[in-house]
């Protein structure tokens, strides 16, 4: 006799499963590697920028001091922003860093973080992406193969750091 068991249900107290993040659209035609493609994920309203700081700015500016880069990613980051009204995080190995040698954004659109001590920021990047809202729209920037797979099985959508760079230099 066939089983007519009912299917088993979610378990006692599991409740309904939480909203998943859902990747933005790009419109046709448009590849999602190019500059294009990053102006328009970051004028999407309500959209936030997660920056992999270390990643993008040796990719960038491999010549400079490691507080040079910060700064002049920062600096970068204030400009979109004011552009586009991103707001942007940016995250940065280093518990040891001086937060006060960062320049911060005089209207906070752009937030500097630096991973506590043995944590490294690639971690920081995916768990600020893990807690964020799933209705926030999440742009994740960094070459880095765990992050960018980490953030894709989590649903933002990505910019390798050449790509955000390339953006970061228009005016």
């Amino acid at each position: 006799a066939p089983d007519l068991a009912p299917a088993p249900g979610p378990a006692p107290g599991a409740g309904p499963e939480p909203p998943r993040r859902v990747p933005l659209s790009l419109p046709g035609g448009m590849f999602d590697d190019s500059p294009e493609a990053a102006e328009h994920l970051l004028r999407t309203p309500g959209v936030r920028l997660i920056v992999d700081g270390y990643n993008v700015t040796m990719t960038g500016w491999p010549e400079l001091a490691a507080g040079d880069q910060r700064r002049r990613l920062v600096t970068a980051l204030q400009g979109l922003a004011a552009r586009t009204a991103t707001h942007s995080e940016v995250v940065f190995d280093g518990a040891d860093v001086d937060p006060t040698l960062v320049p911060t954004a005089g209207r906070q659109l752009v937030r500097v973080r630096f991973s506590p001590p043995g944590i490294e920021a690639d971690d920081v990047v995916l768990d600020l992406v893990e807690r964020l809202p799933a209705a926030t729209p999440l742009v994740v920037a960094s070459s880095d193969k765990r992050v960018r797979e980490g953030a894709k099985r989590l649903g933002a959508n990505l910019l390798h750091a050449r790509q955000l760079l390339d953006l970061l230099r228009r005016r």
